[in-house]
């Protein structure tokens, strides 16, 4: 306790030193402690569902690619069910944001499609009503209750009333507590039947999930799954042929796409840390330095070694523990700032679980103690290696002058700048994938360009019908409004939402019929009407666009890219030729094809331009009830939006509706380059800061213990320039030696961001370069002030003080 209140003493009797250690280890603390929030909330902290260490998600696995996908066809899943040796309970769905019919409003809500024994593998209980059964498929639904009290005022008024869904009618039966919302924020879960609709081996519509027996294993599971995947490869060779199954934990599952990125992060903010540490480090040795005479008289009226040391390590013991409650201030800014920057890049349903609670709160009281005993045992122990009567003597400079100390402060200048530089280097790459991916040649354009979600309630054939109709109508009124230079219509826009893809075969060259139809060739599917390629920008090659006679009752038509044109018809003209894919049923009557258009970056900017076919959304009518709709303007988009919506509504107010801008959507398409981006970025500048600091603290420290040396210097006629040049040498040593180090680190780290960048490798050496030439100078500078007072030190006083 002593040593506490001692501590305490001459913590105030240095408050500069105080501050400048507490405030930078404040810093890496915090920056540590955020990043392990979302880490924790993300990826190690678990659902909040019953049993959730046995609830798995069931992949199918493509053995001759080395993929997997969280996707099950609807043949595939009735066989999943019946292994009952690995699993307790069995269930899939279907969904996504849709439009969901209240009263006379509308609104997108993430509704789902489950079969009725959903819930069970959750073990979740209604807050109010009751769950789905067998009897309910096509007719009943539940609710969240942030979705009933948002309708309906409560739980309880919500049950009874009826929503619509994909063109039906639902009576909720039920509200879920707030604690549920799997899949993605899910408000509605709407009944269906507990057989797929498509019962192909081909079509991968479904996502399966499962509670596993107790006592059972993944692993155990997963081999009684490649048992099955034999036995039906064997039956059905032709789709079932190189597939098998796998369970995973659902935690984990949900957290695949972030884990690597938040690894990384989390290693690079740890760096930081021990960045702050080593500065801090310095700070103590010099400081210990300066106070050899007081630990000699110390020492020499009885003190031990050992309460030497325990004395110097109850002061970094305070250091530390001020520390951590101004780096947990700064921590709870810092996690807002990351969910901010995160949100559209992590699981939303795993966004929820990031809090600063006692896992965090541990975190940061560990990595107080353990900067604490990093940045104070060296120093403790280096300065009770004192010669007494050297310390004693009023001019001794010995004391921790020795070469000890100064290759102590030397290596952790080095190792500062090495870790700056590693952390520069990483942000580099990855702030120039970035640059790489904005100025990536999308194929179409993203300015003045408004985005609007639309859904019209439809179910038969003759509803979709009369919602193409509804969207053509809509196009041509939307091309009236003051500021619209066009409009069109489309489902797969690219970046969007919505969108399919699949296999397509040239009508008498291949067939789906016979042969591997994983051979066959592949393609993005899209429907779009006519106007649409002008409107977001792409350029038609070769033929025609579509136009207002391509209905479902004239001859069916298709548009394809270049890239397939060049795949499937090499050396020939692709127009005239007949295809069929697997968009919808209609497209498998065959359709020719009368136009070609450029390639197209479809999902993000970072994805290569796959083949593409586009078909008209009037002959292809099941697309027609969600689609998006396009709007060009002559200036800011987000003005057009509140009339579009007011359109939309005066001629039917039961469509859903949602806005963005195409900017917006390719924006959020590089969300988590963009994320990766700004985070390595801060903690390569805030590691920076540190070196330099570090680099400042120590030539400082250095410069004032040679004062006499400098002044003799002059004395005997040496030149301020020479002086100056003496000190920045010393420095830009150090400098190099962590530039080297650092270089060397960044080679062998940079392959952990190799499937992070995008057009350039990790070992690209225009970064390296730059973050070299950029870095260098301004950790060399660092010692030009120390320098410069070094070279205006008086020969007199000096040599007189000495």
């Amino acid at each position: 306790m002593n040593h506490l209140r001692y501590a305490g003493r001459m913590l105030r009797l240095n408050p500069g030193f105080a501050a400048v250690a507490i405030v930078t280890l404040g810093l890496g603390i915090g920056a540590t402690t955020a990043m392990f929030s979302v880490l924790d909330g993300v990826v190690l902290k678990s659902l909040r569902y019953p049993d959730v260490d046995r609830i798995v998600a069931v992949s199918t696995r493509f053995t001759n690619e080395g993929r997997s996908i969280w996707r099950s066809t609807g043949g595939d899943l009735e066989d999943l069910r019946a292994d009952t040796n690995s699993f307790e309970a069995f269930t899939f769905y279907q969904g996504w944001e849709q439009g969901v019919q209240v009263a006379k409003s509308a609104e997108f809500v993430e509704a789902y499609f489950v079969d009725p024994g959903f819930f069970h593998v959750f073990s979740i209980a209604p807050l109010a009503g009751r769950l789905l059964t067998t009897d309910d498929p096509g007719r009943s639904a539940v609710v969240s209750l942030g979705f009933a009290q948002r309708n309906y005022g409560s739980a309880s008024a919500a049950l009874g009333q009826t929503i619509g869904l994909g063109g039906k009618a639902y009576e909720v039966t039920g509200v879920l507590p707030a604690i549920f919302d799997f899949p993605a924020q899910g408000q509605v879960w709407a009944a269906m039947s507990s057989t797929p609709e498509n019962r192909t081996r081909s079509g991968y519509n479904y996502k399966a999930v499962a509670k596993l027996r107790p006592g059972v294993p993944a692993s155990v599971a997963n081999a009684h799954l490649q048992t099955l995947a034999a036995r039906l490869a064997a039956a059905f060779p032709r789709d079932n042929r190189d597939k098998t199954f796998t369970v995973t934990p659902l935690q984990d599952e949900l957290s695949a796409p972030v884990r690597s990125t938040l690894f990384i992060l989390m290693g690079a903010v740890s760096l930081v840390l021990l960045t702050a540490c080593a500065n801090v480090a310095n700070l103590m040795l010099a400081r210990a330095t300066a106070r050899s005479r007081e630990l000699a008289v110390r020492s020499a009226l009885g003190a031990s070694r050992s309460q030497l040391v325990a004395q110097l390590l109850a002061e970094s013991a305070v250091l530390a523990t001020l520390a951590a409650v101004l780096g947990i201030a700064l921590s709870v800014v810092a996690t807002k700032t990351l969910l901010t920057l995160g949100s559209r890049f992590m699981p939303p349903s795993l966004l929820a679980a990031i809090a600063l609670d006692w896992r965090v709160l541990a975190f940061a009281l560990a990595a107080a103690l353990l900067t604490s005993f990093l940045f104070g045992i060296a120093p403790a122990l280096q300065a009770t290696r004192v010669d007494l009567q050297d310390a004693l003597k009023q001019g001794g400079t010995r004391g921790l002058l020795g070469g000890g100390s100064s290759r102590l402060r030397t290596g952790l200048v080095v190792a500062q700048v090495a870790v700056s530089l590693v952390l520069a280097i990483g942000a580099g790459l990855l702030f120039r994938t970035l640059l790489a991916l904005h100025s990536a040649d999308l194929g179409y354009r993203t300015d003045g360009i408004l985005v609007a979600y639309a859904n019209v309630p439809a179910n038969s054939l003759a509803e979709h019908e009369e919602a193409g109709r509804f969207f053509e109508q809509l196009k041509n009124r939307l091309r009236q409004l003051p500021g619209v230079i066009s409009a069109a219509v489309s489902f797969g826009l690219p970046a969007g939402e919505y969108g399919s893809n699949g296999y397509l075969a040239v009508e008498g060259r291949q067939s789906f019929a016979t042969g591997d139809w994983r051979a066959l060739p592949h393609a993005e599917f899209s429907a779009a009407s006519p106007g649409y390629f002008s409107t977001i920008g792409m350029r038609l090659l070769r033929g025609r666009d579509f136009n207002d006679g391509d209905t479902g009752d004239r001859p069916l038509v298709v548009i394809i890219s270049e890239s397939l044109a060049r795949e499937v018809f090499p050396n020939e003209d692709p127009l005239g030729h007949r295809i069929i894919c697997g968009f919808d049923e209609v497209s498998m009557n065959g359709m020719t094809i009368v136009g070609v258009v450029n390639d197209v970056r479809q999902d993000s900017p970072a994805q290569q331009p796959h083949p593409g076919l586009y078909v008209p959304l009037r002959q292809h009518p099941s697309r027609a009830d969600g689609v998006e709709v396009v709007v060009r303007s002559s200036g800011n988009p987000d003005a057009l939006v509140p009339a579009v919506q007011k359109t939309i509504r005066e001629m039917n107010p039961q469509v859903a509706t949602k806005f963005t801008t195409m900017t917006e959507l390719v924006s959020d398409s590089v969300s988590a380059q963009r994320f990766r981006s700004a985070l390595a970025g801060s903690f390569a500048g805030l590691a920076l800061l540190l070196a330099i600091s570090g680099m400042y603290a120590v030539m400082s420290y250095v410069t004032t213990r040679r004062t006499s040396e400098f002044g003799l210097r002059s004395a005997l006629g040496a030149q301020p320039s020479s002086i100056v040049g003496l000190v920045l040498g010393d420095a830009a040593k150090m400098a190099v030696l962590g530039v080297v180090a650092g270089v060397l680190l960044s080679l062998t780290a940079g392959r952990l961001l190799r499937t992070m960048l995008f057009g350039l490798k990790s070992t690209d050496v225009v970064t390296y370069v730059g973050v070299v030439v950029l870095v260098l100078p301004i950790i060399v500078l660092a010692a030009a002030l120390p320098a410069w007072r070094s070279s205006r030190v008086d020969p007199m006083i000096a040599l007189r003080n000495e």
